[in-house]
């Protein structure tokens, strides 16, 4: 959707900074909702498993990047991102599988 100023004429900047100031309202709101905040770090326990080696769980740190209506996007040190869902993310932190 296209936002029009007062006159009816298109203004792509005024619009990008409402949607921007939407997002931000949003992710504030999912916040609150979720326990969680942008930047914070998560530990999550993961089983590794390694050929011929018996599996053993590691602790990994990611950091939240945004958090979205189903899902929350994590970043580990090395840039690997995921996104489970909310109640997949709270098994994790708790060494669930």
């Amino acid at each position: 959707m296209i936002y029009k100023n007062h006159e009816g004429y298109s203004d792509p900047t005024s619009g990008q900074a409402m949607k921007g100031a939407h997002w931000e309202e949003l992710q504030q709101l999912r916040e609150k909702e979720h326990g969680l905040k942008r930047g914070q770090k998560i530990v999550i326990i993961e089983m590794c498993k390694e050929e011929h080696k018996p599996a053993k769980k590691v602790k990994r740190i990611y950091t939240v990047i945004e958090l979205y209506k189903y899902c929350v996007l994590l970043k580990d040190e090395k840039g690997f991102c995921m996104a489970p869902s909310y109640i997949k993310l709270q098994s994790l932190m708790r060494g669930g599988d």
